[in-house]
């Protein structure tokens, strides 16, 4: 309504305190006199829209102009953080994946792999890593100046992520369709997996030749499972 927005502009000049409302305000008083409902009129009026009030004013350039080298240097490197992040999570399917990749990053930036049976021989200076049931990993740097007592930086992150995993005796048939029961993991949105192309990934356990157990990675990469939407007369929640 036009009034409303007539109001919310004094307001919103009252709490700027422009030096317009003082002029504005003067000649409102003196000549504005509200409506009677027998003259009020309806009437097309824009929305007004709320005006940050610590906004940053907007910056102009020509595209003709060349970006500064220090732009064009920020940029580069944002877009190569961003592709190292987004070929990081595409390699980690799951927490074993996750683990696997940040142990392949980890080598070819320098640590050095420590085992937590053998006594460790830390340096000033050294960076290290070790991992734990091929799903958890620590990784630390010791300063050079570091002394014993001197405390230290953690950061912490979780490696798993919500997905739906197959229960130890999943495999089943009807109808002539091989299914699998699953269970849900953590907090997902589930109903964004529902008709779309679906695969397989984790970590097996087999015996070798030797009658040892190992474990080995597995990563699907074609489509196999689809969890398909229930008719809408199937479904009773609604």
């Amino acid at each position: 309504m036009c009034s409303r927005a007539m109001a919310l502009s004094r307001l919103h000049l009252l709490f700027n305190k422009s030096p317009l409302y003082t002029s504005l305000a003067a000649s409102t008083s003196s000549s504005f006199s509200p409506p009677t409902f027998s003259s009020f009129r309806l009437s097309p009026c824009r929305r007004l829209r709320p005006t940050p009030r610590f906004s940053a004013p907007r910056r102009l350039c020509s595209k003709s102009d060349p970006p500064p080298q220090s732009d064009a240097t920020t940029v580069e490197a944002a877009s190569s953080i961003v592709g190292d992040l987004l070929d990081y999570l595409n390699e980690s399917w799951t927490q074993f994946h996750a683990t696997a990749e940040a142990k392949r990053q980890l080598i070819a930036a320098g640590f050095h792999l420590l085992n937590e049976n053998d006594e460790w021989d830390l340096q000033p200076g050294g960076r290290y890593f070790f991992t734990r049931n091929m799903s958890c990993l620590v990784a630390f740097v010791v300063g050079e100046k570091y002394k014993t007592g001197s405390g230290f930086h953690v950061i912490a992150a979780h490696t798993d992520s919500p997905c739906l995993k197959l229960k130890p005796r999943s495999a089943s048939s009807k109808s002539g369709y091989l299914m699998v029961n699953v269970q849900t993991y953590g907090g997902g949105l589930w109903h964004t997996w529902f008709d779309r192309d679906l695969s397989l990934a984790g970590r097996v356990i087999l015996k070798d030749g030797n009658g040892s157990f190992i474990h080995k990675l597995v990563k699907v990469r074609r489509p196999l499972l689809r969890v398909p939407t229930l008719a809408i007369h199937l479904d009773r929640e609604y």
